[in-house]
């Protein structure tokens, strides 16, 4: 899969991603643009690729074929919970902020 940057009218630029498991294909040959400030929802069944897009636009999966184009510093929120279980709520909650400790996030 071709990676790189895209350019200051696009956000996110797509062209022929492609990802099979197996003999399944899951994604064939998806392009896709979005522009800054667009709102995008992938709509669909279970098992029908919107996962496996997002992962692959994300960078999260080695097996995407085609050219996907995206800014250099991005992020991702799993939508599976990803919370550390030995931690209180103000811990889980404040884990991304500056600070060692949740006494210096603000606690």
């Amino acid at each position: 899969m071709a990676t790189g940057t895209v350019t200051l009218d696009l956000a996110v630029s797509a062209r022929g991603v492609r990802r099979l498991f197996g003999d399944r294909e899951v994604l064939g040959g998806i392009d896709l643009d979005l522009r800054p400030g667009e709102f995008v929802a992938l709509l669909g069944r279970s098992g029908s690729g919107k996962s496996t897009l997002l992962r692959a636009l994300a960078g999260l999966d080695g097996g995407a074929e085609g050219r996907i184009l995206v800014p250099e510093r991005r992020s991702v929120v799993f939508q599976d919970p990803r919370l550390l279980p030995w931690a209180d709520v103000l811990d889980n909650v404040t884990l991304g902020q500056p600070g060692r400790s949740a006494a210096e996030r603000g606690r």
